[in-house]
């Protein structure tokens, strides 16, 4: 995975396999980015080539309690093949879901002035998203 950085926003590019080998590595990279001052992260699916749908649960519910810590997340450039493995499984629900880096970033953009969270609580999120 390649990590981005700009102003409050970090961008995670992931490559390869999603499995449940590596969802735990990917989660915690996504925590850290948070506690940093990350309030928005994009997740770009434009290299990953599998998704394991065993590893989904456990990601889907990292992101989900980043988000309710006031973490912003928004996935961009999901396949087919990739986004049919998150619809059958349920696991798009409640995702903000975009067709490219840019729409995504735009829709961050848009909230940023919505999400002010504390550095106490991104460090509870991020303990807990662990």
């Amino acid at each position: 995975m390649r990590v981005h950085e700009a102003g409050a926003q970090g961008a995670i590019v992931l490559e390869g396999r999603l499995s449940v080998s590596n969802v735990e590595a990917l989660t915690g990279r996504l925590a850290r980015l948070f506690t940093s001052g990350k309030s928005a992260i994009i997740i770009d699916f434009s290299r990953l080539k599998h998704a394991d749908y065993r590893s989904l649960p456990s990601f889907t519910s990292a992101l989900e309690k980043l988000a309710r810590s006031g973490c912003r997340i928004t996935l961009c450039n999901l396949s087919d093949y990739i986004f049919d493995i998150f619809l059958a499984f349920g696991c798009e629900t409640g995702l903000d879901i975009f067709g490219s880096r840019e729409e995504a970033a735009r829709a961050l953009e848009i909230s940023a002035a919505e999400s002010c969270v504390s550095p106490t609580s991104r460090a509870k999120a991020a303990s807990a998203a662990m």
